[in-house]
């Protein structure tokens, strides 16, 4: 088991910059989730920890030892790749012992045999040991790629969204095995992933990273609630946040926060925040399940139409329309829609997230909640 730190890490291929100053700090043990889309950056971290890139500026220490200037096998760690990176035309015994054969382990045959079919026993695949691995399904190879990984008893894991070809069903079952293998092996792990869901489900903590920014670090839960930013917000969640561009604007009752969907009382904390930022409107951000329906009016609903509806079993997902703008709602309750129903929403107000109309950050939460 290790630490890993990383301090103000840059990698650029030519003129695209990869990572921009990422500083990080994972702790012994841990299982920290790496989310982002595509291009975000998160393979390019990985590699640049495993030495298969070398970085432009920056550190990397393992366990307080600088690492970024030694070659891979002296960093030892271990990387597991989305293609698994197997041997097609070797067995799956061949596949697993072949990091042990390394001149930099110099491993007898005996040892070498016992540590495989432990591991092999682990990942219940012992009786796949004699077959080649082009005759392998999918869950069966990924078990093989993470099996030639724990054999080599690393210091850090690194894993490149190893799961994200498989089916859904698959995948929400393999996440819950490497889940529960990284916490009987204790091995600080780095997992990278597109997916909400496996980063939160997975991670003890979980780092946003897009364009080579880390935006957040946090645990699973304050990413969920108190996201830094509108894009962390809008990447988290499923429908994801709806936003709303929300004005300032004077009533009999007093200034009120207005969109096209519904208005809300600015109160004093908001107009002090607001007046010191010097701006006349927000985007506010919403999740659609914390939308609340009903089929006639109450206090502090709203008139919409339900445009679409989705039934997806246990819940719906209803699209609704008010005035020009459409947003969503994840609805779990006993009540039936149908298109073109008239319906009222509501929500409570500390379920409303604020953020800044130009750079996107939470205007409510402080620089030392974001880390």
């Amino acid at each position: 088991m290790a630490s890993l730190t990383l301090k103000n890490v840059w990698k650029k291929y030519g003129k695209v910059v990869a990572l921009k100053g990422v500083n990080c700090e994972v702790k012994d043990g841990e299982l920290l989730t790496i989310l982002g889309p595509s291009g975000a950056g998160k393979t390019s971290l990985l590699q640049t920890i495993a030495g298969v890139e070398e970085i432009a500026a920056g550190e990397i220490y393992i366990d307080k030892q600088r690492v970024d200037q030694l070659p891979p096998p002296e960093r030892d760690v271990a990387m597991v790749f989305e293609t698994y990176a197997l041997y097609p035309n070797k067995t799956v015994y061949q596949n697993m012992a072949f990091p042990l054969h390394s001149p930099f382990r110099k491993l007898p045959k005996d040892e070498i045999d016992q540590k495989v079919k432990e591991i092999a026993q682990l990942l219940q695949i012992d009786w796949l040991l004699d077959r080649n691995v082009a005759q392998l399904s999918g869950g069966q190879r990924q078990r093989v790629a993470l099996g030639r990984m724990l054999v080599r008893n690393p210091k850090i894991f690194l894993m490149d969204e190893p799961i994200a070809h498989l089916d859904a069903k698959l995948r929400h079952r393999l996440r819950g095995e490497l889940k529960n293998i990284q916490r009987k092996f204790g091995i600080t792990t780095l997992y990278t992933t597109h997916d909400y869901r496996e980063a939160l489900g997975m991670g003890d903590r979980v780092i946003v990273l897009n364009q080579g920014n880390i935006l957040q670090v946090a645990e699973p839960e304050k990413i969920f609630n108190f996201p830094k930013n509108d894009f962390v917000g809008g990447l988290v969640g499923d429908p994801p946040m709806n936003f709303f561009i929300s004005y300032l604007t004077s009533t009999s009752s007093g200034i009120v926060l207005r969109n096209e969907a519904f208005e809300i009382p600015l109160d004093q904390k908001m107009t002090e925040i607001m007046n010191n930022l010097k701006i006349d409107h927000l985007k506010i951000g919403l999740r659609p399940s914390d939308i609340l329906m009903s089929m006639t009016p109450n206090k502090n609903y709203f008139p919409a139409e339900i445009y679409v509806v989705e039934p997806l079993g246990m819940i719906q997902i209803l699209t609704l329309a008010q005035q020009k703008i459409k947003f969503q709602v994840k609805y779990s309750g006993s009540l039936n829609f149908e298109m073109g129903q008239k319906v009222y929403f509501g929500f409570q107000p500390n379920k409303l997230h604020y953020f800044h109309p130009t750079t996107g950050v939470n205007i409510l939460l402080k620089e030392e909640e974001f880390f």
